[in-house]
């Protein structure tokens, strides 16, 4: 199944996809972008299915002159989720920023791979892609930037940062950079672990159990996507979403969660500066 979309030049676009059971297709979703001359695109991916579900995405992007895009793609359940970005920055001037946060349990399984192609002078990219994975999830990361030789004063920048919770979780991540132009900055990291001891110290002195230190940490380091959502209303939705993922209290449901009509809210009421 494809999917076609152009954004003529000057003109914005928002648009929010999910996958979930009651809207789940067999075939592989491919979604072809244009983005023309000084275009802007939010393009929102939310996908919550079941086990037993499998979902492949493929994004297939082409950028021209000046035109910004921004894509954040939330996993909360699945138990074969593959996703693809393909992007080409073919206009001086444009900008891509693409946001990925996967929430993942039991023996579920979550790929990401992105190309992100600088062909052109003077573009910026930037990839941060954010996992927590608990019992024996599994997940795979690949990204790579291609800088051409004449794509001089390129910006890219991109990283992959996993919180595994028990040993059998295990995240296989390879960030990848191919530059051939000399004026360039560009950098590339990853890091795995588990939650950070001192911070849960920190909280435990301050009167906070355990279970919920564990919770506000996982909250504070998955916020560093979900943040991204510039649509205020979508982002109180996933925001609670998240928490309600995190406390375990989030499931695939036969229809879909953006129709949940009363979401249980959560206040955390701690200073996530200091975590």
């Amino acid at each position: 199944m494809d999917n076609q979309l152009i954004i003529a030049a000057n003109q914005s676009r928002e648009i929010i996809e999910y996958d979930d059971d009651a809207h789940l297709s067999q075939e592989p979703l491919v979604t072809e972008i244009t983005l023309n001359e000084n275009a802007n695109l939010e393009l929102y991916v939310l996908q919550n299915v079941s086990n037993e579900a499998s979902v492949t995405r493929e994004f297939k992007i082409r950028q021209l002159a000046d035109s910004r895009l921004k894509i954040v793609v939330i996993t909360f359940n699945g138990g074969d989720i593959r996703n693809s970005y393909h992007v080409d920055l073919d206009g001086e001037g444009a900008d891509t920023q693409i946001y990925g946060l996967y929430l993942i349990d039991k023996k579920q399984y979550v790929e990401n791979r992105l190309k992100v192609n600088h062909n052109v002078p003077n573009c910026t990219s930037n990839e941060k892609f954010k996992g927590i994975l608990d019992d024996e999830a599994k997940g795979f990361f690949n990204g790579h930037v291609y800088v051409a030789k004449n794509a001089q004063k390129t910006d890219a920048q991109q990283n992959n940062s996993n919180i595994l919770l028990t040993p059998t979780a295990k995240i296989n991540t390879q960030p990848f950079l191919e530059i051939y132009a000399d004026d360039v900055k560009c950098s590339h990291g990853t890091s795995t672990g588990q939650l950070d001891q001192e911070a849960m110290f920190y909280m435990r002195q301050r009167g906070i159990s355990k279970a919920n230190a564990r919770i506000l940490l996982m909250y504070a380091f998955a916020a560093e996507v979900s943040n991204h959502i510039g649509n205020e209303m979508l982002h109180e939705h996933i925001d609670d979403m998240i928490k309600r993922r995190l406390r375990g209290e989030l499931s695939s449901c036969e229809n879909c969660v953006l129709r949940c009509s009363r979401p249980k809210e959560y206040d955390f009421d701690i200073d996530y500066s200091k975590i």
